[in-house]
């Protein structure tokens, strides 16, 4: 009995002790590959105007790099939606479009943010990350003050 009661109680700290982890990928559009880009709404973090999300991109064709062959990957990310810039965390390329056959992981050392091309996995997903942020300043655009009298 004693040890019944024992398993039952670890199992129920095990359960207490990982929270469920919902994810919730929406589609978030495509880069000028044709790559669908999803982003993770439910695990979404809002700091400002700086957000944290996970983003998915399966591959039309198998992507090399190195010596992996991807068919998928995950990436976690900042987004600064105040200038438009982005931060790569943590990459992860899978060998199937599922994600259950890791290749290949990969953590930043530090957090460097830019600027992404336009149709970039990046570009599209700060789009949907950044959706209800106001638009960041045009960085192409030239602004000329009047003169003053």
């Amino acid at each position: 009995m004693r040890i019944r009661a024992a398993i039952l109680g670890l199992a129920a700290l095990a359960g207490l002790s990982c929270p469920a982890f919902a994810v919730q990928w929406e589609e978030a559009g495509e880069t000028a590959g044709g790559n669908p880009v999803f982003v993770d709404v439910a695990g979404m973090r809002v700091g400002g105007a700086v957000r944290t999300a996970w983003i998915r991109v399966v591959y039309r064709q198998p992507i090399q790099a190195g010596n992996v062959r991807a068919a998928s990957m995950e990436a976690l990310a900042h987004f600064d939606c105040s200038s438009g810039e982005n931060a790569g965390l943590r990459v992860m390329l899978y060998e199937d479009e599922e994600g259950h056959k890791l290749a290949l992981a990969r953590e930043e050392r530090e957090t460097r943010f830019g600027v992404e091309p336009e149709g970039s996995i990046g570009r599209v997903a700060h789009a949907r990350v950044c959706r209800d942020h106001p638009a960041p300043p045009n960085r192409n655009l030239l602004v000329i003050n009047p003169p003053t009298r």
